[in-house]
C-alpha cells in the first residue's frame, strides 16, 4: 500500500511541478501522444528501481518514464547499464542495435545521459569502493587512459548529438547531466567508503564530466537539465533526503546511482528545461 500511495504522489508531483525558467529558455509543446526516446547509461536507466524491466537495468520508474507519464508521451526507453557513446552511435549492447536506431524521423523528444562509462567513471567508482582502509585504490588506477578518455569525451559527446540531430532535425534534444555522487569535502564521509585521496579524484573526475555537459550543451545548443547542481546537500553524505546512494543502496537503486527520488528530481529538471509547469 505504501508503494502505491508513493508512485501516487510522485507522479502528482511531477504533474504539479513548476519552475521559474531563464528567459533563453523557450517553453516547449509537446502534443500528447508525441513520440519520445531515451537514451543513456545506468544513470538514465534506473537500476534497482521497481519494477524492472529486462536486461538493462531499466525501470519503468526511471526520469525518462516519469516524464512520459507527466507528459503523456509515446516512449521508447532504450538506456541500458554501462552504456558509452559508441553504444549509442554504432556499437550494439547485449543484443540490441545500437540506441540512436530507436530515434525516427517523428520523434519529437530525446533525453540524452551519456558519457560516465565512455571516461571509466562508474568503474573506477565500483573498483575503489570498500577499498581496505588506508589504501588508495585510484593510484591502482589507469588515470593516463581516464585522462585521455575525458579529453576526447567532448568530441564524442558532440558527435552523439550531432547525429541525434541528423536523425530527427525537429527532435527536442535535452542533455541530462549526471547528479553529483562526491563532494570533495566529503573525505570523512563513512558511507562512501572511500579513502579521502580516492575521494577527491572521484569528484574532480565527476566534476569534469559536469563541465563537458555543460560546455557541449552551450556549444550545441542543447537544453540542458543539470542534475549535477541539482543534487547539491542530497548526495551521499548528505544529511537531508538523498537522490543517490553511497556504498550501501537505500531503499531504490544501487550503489553510487540515483535513488527513485533522485530520478523525480530529474525528471523535474526536464520539465523544467521543457518549460511544462
Amino acid at each position: 500500500m505504501g508503494k502505491i500511495v508513493t508512485f501516487i504522489t510522485l507522479c502528482s508531483s511531477l504533474l504539479s511541478a513548476s519552475t521559474a525558467l531563464s528567459q533563453s529558455t523557450p517553453t516547449v509543446a509537446l502534443a500528447r501522444g508525441a513520440n519520445y526516446v531515451a537514451l543513456g547509461s545506468s544513470f538514465a536507466a534506473g537500476p534497482g528501481i521497481p519494477a524492472q524491466l529486462g536486461v538493462c537495468g531499466r525501470s519503468d520508474h526511471n526520469y525518462s518514464n516519469l516524464i512520459a507519464t507527466a507528459l503523456d508521451l509515446n516512449i521508447i526507453d532504450v538506456s541500458c547499464n554501462g552504456a558509452t557513446t559508441d553504444n549509442i552511435l554504432d556499437t550494439p549492447q547485449n543484443g540490441a542495435a545500437p540506441q540512436i536506431d530507436a530515434i525516427s524521423h517523428d520523434t519529437a523528444l530525446v533525453t540524452v545521459t551519456i558519457g560516465g562509462n565512455s571516461i571509466n567513471y562508474t568503474a573506477s567508482t565500483f573498483a575503489c569502493a570498500g577499498a581496505a582502509p588506508g589504501e588508495r585504490c585510484t593510484a591502482n588506477l589507469d588515470q593516463a587512459l581516464i585522462s585521455s578518455a575525458v579529453d576526447q569525451l567532448p568530441a564524442k559527446l558532440g558527435a552523439t548529438l550531432d547525429a541525434i540531430k541528423a536523425k530527427a532535425p525537429q527532435a527536442i534534444i535535452v542533455l541530462v547531466t549526471y547528479p553529483r555522487v562526491f563532494h570533495e569535502d566529503a573525505v570523512n564521509c563513512s558511507e562512501l567508503e572511500l579513502s579521502s585521496e580516492d575521494t577527491r579524484y572521484l569528484a574532480t573526475l565527476g566534476q569534469q564530466l559536469e563541465d563537458i555537459f555543460v560546455s557541449t550543451a552551450s556549444n550545441h545548443q542543447i537544453l540542458i537539465a543539470d542534475a549535477y547542481v541539482r543534487a547539491a546537500g542530497h548526495g551521499p553524505c548528505a544529511a537531508a533526503e538523498r537522490w543517490v546512494n553511497g556504498a550501501t543502496a537505500a531503499d531504490t537503486g544501487i550503489r553510487f546511482h540515483p535513488t527513485a527520488e533522485g530520478h523525480i528530481e530529474m525528471a523535474r529538471l526536464v520539465l523544467t528545461a521543457l518549460g511544462n509547469n
